[in-house]
């Protein structure tokens, strides 16, 4: 049986009275402000990864990309993507240059105080690589090591609620930098996620996983108050999601499930 569109699929399954506000609050204008434009900004980190990359045309392609697309597409809107520098995600996204970021911004505790949510929409892992010759088992072997780590605010905080001291850090601005170090040899150290270690050890193939600092999630972003977007995308994830569609898209591309806590 064919399926309706997933616009259509989302009004049938209540969208406009999940977004109906309580009597006490107003609607606060960010969805009718995307409907009224036609269009869905969304902010994309690009680093040369399944997650996103450039195509030899220029499009963007990946994991977020496509899933930016399905989201506007949900919507009845066009998809129109901003790329944007490491670390730049969130001061971006408060300033109003895209309605939407995607990746960029790990899940924290730090960041839901900075911004609003979304359900999740990329689970990863933290992950130490070394040289195959400098083998470790854990953080405290690397006191004396140059621990590299990737540039961004929500990367530093994300790490420190980890237990990772900063004072013993070095920071990279991307994934190309730590695999540059790591090709040195000696005493250096890289933690990325999983996604980067996968660009990293193909580039240097002696970069050794070691050991991981757990499970992280990236969300969609929005600006505080923005809650009847947030709405509306989550809606939009929970039918992906329960379809299958976001599972497999998941796995296609990072050869694992998505996981994570849902809100609707």
């Amino acid at each position: 049986m064919l399926r309706a569109p997933l616009a259509r699929r989302a009004l049938l399954a209540g969208l406009p009275a999940t977004l109906a506000a309580p009597a006490r609050a107003a609607p606060d204008g960010s969805l009718r402000r995307v409907l009224d434009a036609g269009v869905l900004r969304l902010g994309v980190q690009v680093e040369g990864t399944v997650a996103a990359t450039r195509g030899g045309d220029g499009s963007l392609r990946g994991y977020l990309p496509q899933l930016g697309r399905r989201i506007a597409e949900g919507l009845g809107l066009r998809a129109e993507f901003i790329a944007v520098p490491r670390g730049d995600m969130l001061g971006l996204s408060q300033q109003g240059r895209f309605d939407l970021g995607l990746g960029g911004a790990i899940a924290s505790t730090w960041l839901a105080m900075s911004a609003l949510l979304s359900d999740p929409i990329m689970r990863f892992q933290l992950v130490v690589l070394t040289p195959r010759e400098q083998p470790v088992s854990g953080m405290a072997e690397l006191r004396t090591w140059r621990v590299g780590i990737l540039e961004g605010r929500s990367f530093a905080e994300t790490l420190r609620e980890a237990g990772v001291e900063e004072e013993r850090t070095v920071i990279y601005p991307s994934w190309q930098a730590s695999a540059e170090a790591l090709a040195r040899g000696a005493k250096e150290a890289a933690i990325v996620p999983t996604y980067h270690a996968r660009e990293i050890q193909r580039l240097v193939p002696q970069a050794t996983t070691r050991f991981t600092l757990g499970e992280f999630w990236h969300c969609a972003i929005l600006r505080p108050g923005e809650h009847d977007l947030v709405r509306a995308v989550n809606v939009l994830l929970y039918l992906l999601r329960q379809e299958g569609e976001l599972p497999a898209l998941h796995r296609a591309f990072f050869d694992t499930d998505l996981g994570g806590r849902r809100t609707l």
